[in-house]
């Protein structure tokens, strides 16, 4: 053996190409060709095994873990305790508020990354942050495996709505401490021979030059924010004069949100030409639900995380087709464990049939909203993001809106109202009978009569993800502040 060979072989560094049984992770998690011929077409009861053996596995490592062995045994659990998955229900839920506690108390990663110096020394660490749609972004570790299935769950996404070798996929979400960009770039470029082209936002690369870019390098796939792409589309229209159909896109990936008539990617299509896939996924899990090529809701990914919809007042486990608050488990994470994880994100399951596509890994709605952005307006629950097929209804708006809350005073008279502000495009032609045509979907959807204010496009591009990173803001309750 060389000199250069033995001093590679007995290097003391933490190198992350040696930090993993790459033939292990395979065999557990499928790249995304043999996941489509193989477990994506497993039974339910195999789906179901599989999981219970990897979430007993799981269970060790949460046993081990400080933050969740004190909240375990502050509720009298003892590790007999749970034998199976069935067993789930008996673990506490935690949520994002729990883990700023733990960081704030336990600075900076919390007791639930365990000592990360010390693991520094032997594993390489990456750290991302939660987008900081309800406060201050949270930092999350991951170790080679989390990382890895960021990327991997992402390319098996992508490769079952068609994407292949040889694709163009531009991807207009910064790779910053958001998770978005990175996923969709380890995708493409670790696990599916397409070519990555990593943009970023339009704060980062400008809307025209995005186009541009496309034009020029070939771009036939796009993984982005709905809103930007309709953003795209008319920056072509009015400063290139270049219509995006002409670009012959394969498909776009996004957000839709809770598009629940596909109002909104019915106007992505029409503009772009192309199919668009609801996609939607956390940054500790990756992708976690997707469509597959029939639309007919977003499975689950079934063999990285157990997905649980309980109810949002009291938690409890919902039975098929009752929207509640998605609870997820991540089977594949052991640095920084996710075990009942209640995201807040309000959903329903509405099949665990198998699919025309194959696929036995249940399907839920598209996501509806987040249940702690939920604001009470005269004793009526309104989720933001419940306005959106309102919004969408009629194709002169931009697809923009925001809803401010106010407590107003009339004759001694406390009572709560919204406006909705709603953005009109500049080639609208008109605005005649607009305003009223969303206050009646609105009272029709919501069960409430809520005030709309029309405003020009852009004048809410500070509230959007055109104008700033990150996602759009819905809700401004002013009702608590000091005047």
């Amino acid at each position: 053996m060389s000199v250069m060979e033995r001093a590679v072989t007995e290097t003391t560094l933490p190198i992350y190409h040696r930090a993993i049984d790459w033939d292990a992770l395979y065999k557990r998690y499928p790249v995304p060709d043999v996941f489509e011929r193989t477990r994506w077409r497993w039974s339910a009861d195999e789906i179901r095994a599989f999981q219970n053996e990897q979430f007993l596995d799981l269970m060790k490592t949460g046993w081990q873990n400080e933050f969740y062995r004190r909240r375990w045994t502050a509720e009298g659990l003892e590790p007999g305790d749970i034998r199976s998955i069935d067993d789930i229900v008996k673990l506490p839920m935690f949520d994002s508020a729990d883990i700023k506690k733990d960081q704030e108390e336990n600075p900076p990663f919390g007791l639930i990354n365990g000592d990360v110096t010390k693991k520094m020394q032997t594993t390489p660490m990456k750290l991302q942050t939660s987008g900081g749609t309800t406060g201050k972004p949270r930092p999350t570790l991951y170790a080679p495996q989390e990382w890895e299935l960021n990327g991997l769950t992402h390319a098996r996404n992508l490769y079952i709505v068609g994407v292949r070798p040889g694709d163009r996929v531009q991807i207009p979400h910064t790779a910053s401490l958001g998770n978005a960009g990175w996923c969709c770039y380890k995708a493409c470029h670790d696990y599916l021979g397409a070519l990555p082209i990593t943009t970023g936002t339009g704060a980062v690369t400008a809307s025209r030059r995005q186009i541009e870019i496309a034009q020029e390098w070939g771009t036939n796939v796009w993984y982005v924010r709905p809103e930007y792409a309709t953003q795209l589309a008319k920056v072509a229209r009015d400063e290139l004069k270049f219509d995006v159909r002409e670009l012959k896109t394969k498909l776009l990936g996004c957000g839709l949100g809770p598009d629940v008539d596909n109002a909104f990617r019915n106007q992505l299509e029409e503009l772009w030409g192309c199919d668009v896939f609801d996609m939607y996924g956390t940054h500790e899990m990756g992708m976690g639900a997707f469509e597959c090529r029939h639309k007919n809701g977003l499975h689950f990914h079934e063999d990285s995380t157990f997905f649980e919809i309980v109810g949002v007042e009291d938690g409890k486990p919902l039975p098929e087709g009752e929207i509640g608050n998605m609870v997820c488990t991540i089977l594949h994470r052991r640095q920084q464990p996710m075990i009942r994880f209640n995201l807040r994100d309000l959903t329903k399951i509405v099949s665990h049939e198998r699919c025309e596509c194959g696929s036995c890994f249940r399907r839920m709605q598209k996501m509806l909203g987040r249940s702690d952005t939920m604001v009470r307006i005269r004793g009526v629950s309104i989720w933001p993001q419940a306005c959106l097929p309102a919004i969408k209804s009629d194709p002169r708006t931009t697809g923009e809106w925001l809803c401010i809350a106010e407590r107003k005073v009339n004759d001694g008279v406390v009572r709560d109202e919204m406006t909705v502000k709603v953005e009109v495009r500049d080639d609208a032609g008109g605005w005649d009978g607009l305003k009223e045509h969303i206050e009646k979907r609105l009272h029709s959807d919501l069960g409430l009569k809520l005030n709309v204010e029309l405003v020009k496009e852009d004048d809410l591009i500070e509230w959007s993800n055109r104008g700033r990173e990150g996602k759009p803001k819905r809700i401004l309750d002013k009702r608590y502040e000091k005047k």
